[in-house]
């Protein structure tokens, strides 16, 4: 979903709807690493190998996130943790013009995606050689963004942010030599912050403010299977359900009192929009050519099409704000390699394509949103009793990005220009055996 489609098909309701309506654009769309809202970064091994295999290779904790029927291969209770940081940069060039062909004074909004921290964390349970527990604490989405708040497009865009914390309680069966099946329970936490500037020019006021917060718990589920050929050859596949909410948030404004007063659609309210995030399946491969060398592979689909439109409900009695969309299903694949030097060094390889979910007609300043391609590296060193730290890097470049965003009435103007992007993403982590 994007803000240009909820202020050009949505109920016109003023400042309320497009700042609500913004945050469930948010609550499923962001464009730093994955397509839509996604943050693929719950492992730093998997990182250096672009996540390829990461379905199937089944051999560190974070298989409780991204399969946890590949629990049954692991041994030995144990911990582990990662932190990543992400440095996206997002640079916008063009302009806001209005009808009159008078355009918007102001900066071209310098990098207005904020770096930002990811952490995972994953305890596991060897109840039995055949019946495994897990428990990870994750972050699968995610947003920070801070326009200046001088830049062109301030009525459209200044700050977005999503917060997403998710607990996965997990268990793993082996019912023979080769099929291993698990599940899960995901517990999630949604809070969504945002706020755009507002154009008062033609009542002879300077610039107002809307902000907007909201939040939400989730519940969904995990279920994942894995088939080994032999012990150097296995196939996972994973499905991710989707998850509901019902964010709940207060709408606020920065605006002389004689207009909040003469105004009603620039009076604080409360208000809630119902999200759906969509559900996910992905398909991993691995095989070890030799004692040294392993190659694998991941494809993931994730059903953003599933989101066709925002049904916006407001306390106060007004008219629900309808907005249709029409995001298109995703695809990530990826390939990797693993070369292990010794028992102790072992190097990570990866590259990756990830398609964008947003069409170009509805790019909007919030999430400018494009196709990605992934470089990635990795090093793992290990101690020798289990115990291992992994660090991995990555660069992804992203397609220029074109935006012609209208707002619902003519003070927001229309945004016209395009976004240069890249991401750096560096990831460190620990797995210890108690």
């Amino acid at each position: 979903m994007t803000i240009s489609q909820e202020r050009r098909r949505g109920s016109r309701q003023g400042g309320a709807g497009v700042a609500l309506g913004v945050l469930v654009a948010v609550g499923i769309s962001s464009q730093a690493q994955a397509a839509g809202f996604q943050l693929r970064e719950q492992s730093s091994e998997g990182l250096g190998n672009a996540f390829a295999g990461s379905t199937a290779k089944a051999y560190n904790l974070s298989t409780i996130y991204y399969n946890p029927a590949g629990m049954t291969r692991l041994s030995g209770n144990q911990t582990a943790g990662s932190a990543t940081w992400i440095a996206p940069v997002s640079k916008f060039s063009g302009s806001n013009t209005f009808a009159n062909g008078r355009q918007t004074v102001g900066s071209q909004g310098d990098d207005a995606i904020e770096d930002a921290a990811v952490g995972a964390t994953y305890l596991f349970w060897d109840a039995k050689p055949d019946l495994k527990f897990g428990l990870a604490l994750t972050s699968p989405y995610g947003l920070r963004s801070n326009y200046e708040k001088d830049w062109v497009g301030r009525y459209h865009a200044l700050e977005s942010s999503i917060t997403n914390i998710n607990l996965s309680p997990s268990i793993a069966y082996r019912i023979n030599d080769q099929l291993s099946i698990g599940g899960a329970i995901q517990l999630a936490y949604v809070d969504v912050t945002l706020s755009q500037a507002l154009n008062l020019s033609s009542l002879g006021f300077a610039d107002g403010r809307t902000k907007v917060n909201g939040h939400d718990f989730g519940v969904g589920f995990d279920i994942g299977a894995l088939y080994e050929f032999t012990p150097q050859t296995r196939v996972g596949v994973n499905w991710r359900s989707e998850m509901n909410y019902t964010l709940k948030g207060n709408a606020e404004y920065r605006v002389p009192a004689a207009l909040a007063a003469a105004m009603a659609t620039l009076r604080d309210t409360d208000a809630q929009a119902d999200l759906t995030t969509p559900d996910t399946v992905s398909l991993g491969v691995y095989h070890e050519i030799t004692p040294q060398w392993a190659v694998m592979s991941d494809i993931a689909w994730t059903n953003w099409s599933d989101f066709d439109d925002i049904r916006i409900k407001y306390t106060d009695g007004r008219p629900q704000s309808i907005t249709e969309e029409n995001w298109r299903d995703t695809w990530f694949f990826s390939v990797g390699t693993t070369y292990h030097l010794n028992q102790t060094h072992a190097f990570n390889f990866g590259v990756a394509y990830d398609q964008g979910a947003v069409y170009d007609k509805y790019r909007t300043a919030r999430i400018p949103d494009s196709n990605r391609y992934w470089v990635s590296a990795g090093y793992t060193y290990d101690f020798g009793n289990g115990d291992n730290i992994n660090l991995g890097y990555t660069h992804i470049f992203a397609d220029a990005a074109k935006i012609n965003e209208t707002g619902s009435v003519a003070s927001a103007g229309t945004l016209r220009g395009e976004y240069d992007s890249h991401v750096d993403i560096f990831s460190a982590s620990f797995v210890y055996k108690f």
